[in-house]
């Protein structure tokens, strides 16, 4: 069905929820020229109604504040969609994505790139990377990339790396290296830095192409129910164009809070007097940003402790801890809110040495600094991150997908901590909820479900502890993720005076099995008071 026009809604026979911890029986909410108008009984609702409003029975169904994912890539996820699917699964083996490759290969003139995305090494039943060796007889004439779901590591074909210069006699780029085989011959495996060598020689996106990505990735964050992302990077001209040229036309499907990243903005965006929050309600410059180090399925995180079975592999960092310091140091004063990609126990130590630092030098009520993924992380990190008022960003989902790969790289005890929602909550911290999409699917409910049961799609429990009741999982994907960008006072919540930004489940949640939680759908999504999705076949 097409989007709906109306300003003024009225949602009738219902169960709110509010994304608030006092949800106090509500059935209604009327929305009035964009904003919430009302939240209580039927009656309430509907003594809102105007001449022009439409009225929805939910006929006992859940609506909820639009969902928030508080990182996550749209400009990749969208461009990822006309990608060669190399996810594990559907994909099982490396010659399920072969064969995806040679069918994509086939279709494509000789001389043109192709790309995939999407595997998993500890699932699939291969147990290690693609290499060169694998993809060379069905790209003879066509450099591929295929790159790990974490987007940390990607597997080229023998084209690839001869049009990128890379031998035996290449050295590892600081922060990267490049698999080799037993003869020192490059495997076509590439880890974080190193993946630059060829990523570089790939074609950019056009300023149509990122704007064609962005509309595809909102259409889909939006049939979801998120009506709020963060988008994890911004680095290009072109990238920053499209945002703009779409949130001008009002084109832009999602609310969206910008991470600039401090290599490539920060000089420019100071020299202009831009911080955080620079911009509106649906387009606003959000944290300057920076990566510490890489990923748990590709062993590249920064531990304290060797990863198993590698008794010389902590992982790597980015850039050395010195710089680390120093560019972020320069973020901070020139007032953005800072985040940085940190995943190991070693990475967020150090991020949080940073932010005392940089607070204690530079003082700043109420900074917000974040934790990007924040994963490997004890009790005492736990008391750091509150004393600081620091704002953990995990990925909510990351444990239904990557089980196998942090059990098989950090073992058991080293992930006792890994999001945990519950630890966070006990110790008063806001946790936003986040995919990381296209690292993983979009999917809030799986999310939601993951910070309730804590199962994996194995159905492996993961330190049950950790688990959260509905309440606490909707609002890491509703008022804690406007509390990550500054803006619980505009959305977040379904209260009156907030932007009439919401999400009409399929069901009423708090009837739904944990394990369960997983398959609930958005009927309806609704943004500024209008209808903008609504479900095929769902009851309206």
């Amino acid at each position: 069905m097409g989007p709906d026009r109306h300003g003024n809604l009225v949602l009738t026979n219902g169960r709110v929820m509010t994304g608030g911890y006092d949800e106090r029986g509500a059935s209604a909410v009327a929305m009035v020229n964009g904003k919430i108008a009302a939240v209580g009984s039927d009656a309430d609702a509907l003594a809102w109604k105007l001449p022009d409003t439409r009225v929805i029975d939910l006929a006992g169904r859940t609506v909820a504040p639009g969902l928030n994912d508080a990182h996550c890539h749209p400009l990749y996820l969208g461009l990822s969609l006309t990608q060669v699917d190399a996810s594990t699964p559907p994909n099982r083996t490396i010659a399920d994505i072969v064969g995806r490759v040679a069918e994509r290969v086939a279709a494509t003139p000789d001389g043109q790139w192709v790309a995939a995305r999407g595997y998993d090494q500890a699932r699939l039943d291969d147990q290690r990377h693609p290499s060169r060796y694998d993809l060379d007889p069905v790209s003879p004439a066509n450099p591929v990339i295929v790159v790990r779901a974490c987007g940390h590591i990607c597997a080229v074909n023998s084209l690839a790396l001869q049009l990128a210069g890379i031998t035996a006699d290449t050295d590892d780029p600081p922060g990267g290296t490049i698999d080799r085989d037993e003869h020192g011959e490059p495997t076509g495996v590439l880890r974080e830095a190193a993946q630059g060598l060829v990523r570089g020689i790939i074609p950019e996106p056009t300023l149509a192409q990122c704007r064609e990505a962005l509309i595809a990735a909102g259409k889909q964050f939006i049939s979801q129910g998120v009506t709020s992302v963060a988008e994890a990077g911004v680095r290009d001209s072109n990238h920053m164009q499209a945002y703009e040229d779409l949130a001008g036309t009002g084109a832009l499907p999602v609310r969206t809070y910008l991470m600039m990243m401090i290599d490539e903005t920060l000089e420019t965006l100071a020299k202009l007097g831009i911080k955080t929050g620079f911009g509106d309600e649906w387009l606003r410059v959000g944290p300057a940003k920076l990566f510490l180090d890489g990923s748990i399925g590709g062993r590249t995180a920064r531990m304290s402790a060797p990863y198993e079975g590698e008794t010389d592999n902590v992982g790597l960092w980015m850039y050395d801890p010195k710089e680390i310091h120093e560019k972020m140091l320069n973020a901070h004063r020139a007032g953005f809110q800072l985040c940085a990609h940190a995943i190991g126990d070693a990475a967020i130590s150090l991020l949080l040495d940073v932010y005392e630092d940089a607070l204690e030098r530079y003082p700043r009520e109420d900074s917000r600094h974040r934790i990007e993924h924040c994963s490997i992380i004890d009790l005492d990190i736990v008391h750091r991150i509150k004393r600081i008022g620091a704002v953990p960003i995990p990925g909510t989902s990351f444990l239904y997908y990557f089980n196998n790969a942090y059990i098989q790289n950090l073992g058991w005890d080293r992930i006792r901590y890994a999001y945990g929602m519950n630890t966070f909550y006990e110790h008063g911290i806001v946790a936003a909820a986040s995919t990381d999409a296209p690292v993983v699917n979009t999917n809030p409910a799986i999310g939601l479900q993951t910070m309730m049961n804590r199962t994996s799609e194995e159905s492996t429990v993961m330190w049950a502890e950790e688990a959260v009741p509905l309440v606490e999982a909707l609002r890491a994907y509703t008022f804690n993720g406007a509390y990550a960008s500054f803006e619980e006072e505009i959305k977040g919540t379904l209260a009156p005076g907030m932007l009439a930004d919401a999400v009409v489940f399929d069901r009423d949640l708090a009837e739904v099995a944990a394990d369960e939680i997983g398959t609930v759908q958005a009927d309806m999504t609704i943004v500024d008071g209008h209808v903008v999705y609504e479900r095929d076949g769902a009851p309206m």
